[in-house]
């Protein structure tokens, strides 16, 4: 097909051009009426892969494959949902109440935090690339409103700065401000746990805990050895009791077996006595009668002692009763005034591991802070802000220095696509070109016939070919 051919065509099909143009025309007018503008806000950041160790006191090289890594692992991390949720702390984003009810009115309301939502819809509208051929970190976001584009992303750019500082140079001079609210709440916590302790020492009188356990300890170990001893006593004694026993051997010590073991001998001489005066003497001499009046005289003093002694085992033994459950008493209280001393001793030991534990966890923590301000210079640390994000006076979209003539373009080009469509759909033959189209026989001559109402009127001639 000539270029003269489809001139005809646009020319015999110009109407549908015409109307393709207006189409497009009313669209991007509505672009630029309806579709609300949208911003974009950048802010860049110089990255150097770089530097001096200022601990080991030499360079650190940075190869092509690193350098990759490097910014590789930054965009990564602008697009992490560490930093979103970084943003949306710093900037309080759930406080809005217009983030609220868009939060209610989602699909992810009871499904996942308005702090996780929020993240994810701000890391939909960020950008980061780096500048080819360069270090240069640019971090662009887009919002409706200028203000928020450009708020948002010097957050996006400052969460950035101190993630990746936080991730491989946490003790350097950037993250002081992390570093000094923990110093800050561990001496706090040191502060109160050495007051704590302090207090209790004060309140116990514990100031060398392991010897008030000892004492308490052998307080308790002496009365339990004599109520042991007791109640082996008692046992004793209800054993003596029970069977009647006068053996001397079973208390020597015991006066009344004494009594009665001396009463015991004296009635075995009296009773040899008197078998041996049976023989010679008879039963109303008077010395068969003293004899025989001086046993029965010892056999009621044996009788009268072992009474006597029965009634001293009984008091005895109602008062090693009394003194056993004295002693049970003594000692349940000692038992508890140790379980007591224990217990103060292991909660003074608590306390002061609580303190070492704090006071360790801040050297630490200092010592990490000092290596920290040597260790600013690493790789990865040396980020530089080169510029902020400001509102910006135009929309990126819609422009209408590029949407009226890509509207004009789109639409030249969908009215041209149109009228050749219509064209190749519409086989009737109006002039000599048409019929060049239709068939491969070549045209010998053109007749051209008016009607006589067209001669009379002036009106076109009809053309019949051969």
């Amino acid at each position: 097909m000539s270029i003269g051919q489809v001139i005809t065509i646009l020319w015999r099909r110009g109407w549908i051009l015409l109307l393709s143009l207006l189409t497009s025309l009313v669209v991007v007018v509505g672009v630029l009426l309806f579709v609300p503008s949208r911003y974009d806000a950048t802010a860049t950041a110089s990255i150097d892969p770089g530097d001096l160790d200022p601990v080991a006191e030499r360079g650190i090289g940075a190869s092509s494959v690193s350098i990759g890594l490097m910014q590789g692992n930054m965009l990564q991390l602008v697009s992490s949902e560490r930093v979103a949720l970084d943003v949306v702390r710093r900037l309080n984003l759930t406080a809005s109440r217009t983030a609220q009810e868009q939060y209610r009115n989602s699909n992810s309301f009871g499904r996942e935090s308005i702090d996780n939502w929020l993240a994810a819809s701000l890391l939909k509208n960020v950008d980061p690339k780096f500048t080819i051929g360069s270090d240069v970190l640019s971090i662009k976001y887009k919002a409706d409103d200028p203000n928020q584009a450009a708020l948002i992303c010097n957050a996006f750019l400052a969460a950035t700065i101190d993630a990746a500082i936080a991730m491989k140079a946490a003790e350097g001079e950037q993250t002081a401000r992390w570093f000094a609210p923990q110093l800050a709440e561990i001496r706090k916590s040191l502060d109160a746990a050495r007051n704590e302790l302090e207090t209790f020492q004060k309140q116990t009188n514990l100031v060398a805990p392991t010897n008030v356990v000892d004492a308490e300890s052998s307080t308790l170990m002496a009365l339990t050895q004599e109520l042991s001893s007791n109640r082996a006593t008692l046992t004793v004694l209800e054993s003596r009791l029970s069977s009647g026993s006068t053996n001397l051997s079973s208390d020597p010590s015991d006066p009344d077996l004494q009594l009665l073991a001396t009463l015991k001998e004296k009635i075995t001489t009296g009773e040899s006595e008197l078998e041996a005066a049976k023989s010679s003497l008879g039963a109303n001499n008077p010395k068969m009668q003293l004899a025989t009046a001086s046993v029965a005289s010892l056999r009621k003093q044996i009788a009268d002692a072992t009474a006597k002694m029965r009634d001293h085992l009984s008091e005895r033994i109602a008062s090693t009763k009394d003194q056993i459950a004295k002693l049970e008493t003594a000692q349940a209280a000692a038992q508890k005034t140790l379980i007591d001393a224990q217990g103060q001793r292991y909660r003074l030991g608590e306390l002061q591991r609580d303190v070492a534990f704090l006071e360790e966890q801040l050297n630490e923590r200092e010592r990490m802070a000092a290596q920290a301000k040597l260790q600013s210079k690493l790789t990865f640390a040396n980020i530089t802000v080169l510029d902020k994000a400001t509102p910006p006076i135009e929309p990126a979209f819609p422009k209408p220095t590029i949407i009226i003539p890509v509207g004009i373009a789109a639409g030249l080009a969908l009215g041209l696509i149109l009228a050749l469509l219509a064209e190749m759909t519409d086989r009737r033959v109006r002039s000599v070109d048409d019929l060049e189209l239709a068939t491969s026989a070549p045209v010998l001559g053109v007749v051209y016939a008016q009607s006589r109402r067209g001669a009379l009127l002036g009106g076109p001639r009809r053309l019949r070919a051969a």
